[in-house]
């Protein structure tokens, strides 16, 4: 074996390790950007999709009570004040979330059918055509918000399975890694021998 063929050789080896080494790192950097994709995926499934719809559920009963208090006779204004003042809480509990257009869109059509409903309210007017149209808005944002969890739910499936296969690409990078390691360990242990013999026909 000549000089030239054996730096020849180890060049390669050399090449070979760090393609392995950068496919590792590759893999490994893919596998985080896909665990953060998830977390960010999963935390706006809670607070932009989970809580907004506790909000219009609770803003749906509100309505309801305040047209149950309406016919009980006791305390109406009182009950319907203290219903609209926690709907407000909400409503902007609500807005500081992140909206879709179509959600802004028919948030804002909730808002002027729910500022035509207190007036109406406040003048003992029959309000069952706004009320009606409010809760059908609630309804159809309860529909965006479902529709928008199932979106996020797949976007995070995808990011599980692209992390899974990272992952075995990974394994797989690890073990040509290791075997590449055992053959440049048992080529040096040949060379070794090769010497040794070489001086014992000395």
């Amino acid at each position: 074996m000549t000089r030239a063929f054996i730096i020849k050789n180890k060049a390669r080896m050399v090449l070979a390790l760090a393609v392995l080494t950068a496919m590792l790192l590759l893999a490994n950097w893919n596998g985080r950007d896909n665990v953060k994709e998830l977390d960010k995926t999963l935390t706006s499934i809670m607070k932009d999709r989970l809580l907004p719809a506790t909000f219009v559920h609770e803003i749906s009963s509100r309505l309801y009570e305040n047209k149950l208090a309406a016919v009980s006779g006791a305390d109406v204004q009182v009950k319907i004040n203290g219903n609209y003042a926690a709907i407000e809480a909400l409503a902007k509990k609500y807005e500081a979330t992140q909206l879709t257009r179509e959600e802004s869109a028919k948030w804002k059509t909730f808002r002027v059918q729910l500022r035509d409903l207190q007036q109406q309210e406040a003048g003992l007017n029959n309000a069952e055509y706004v009320f009606n149209q409010a809760l059908k808005s609630l309804d159809q944002l309860i529909a965006i918000q479902v529709g928008e969890s199932n979106r996020l739910l797949q976007s995070g499936q995808r990011n599980v399975s692209s992390s899974i296969l990272t992952a075995n690409f990974g394994v797989v990078v690890c073990i040509l890694l290791g075997l590449f390691i055992m053959v440049l360990l048992s080529g040096r242990e040949q060379m070794i021998l090769r010497q040794d013999e070489r001086h014992l026909l000395n």
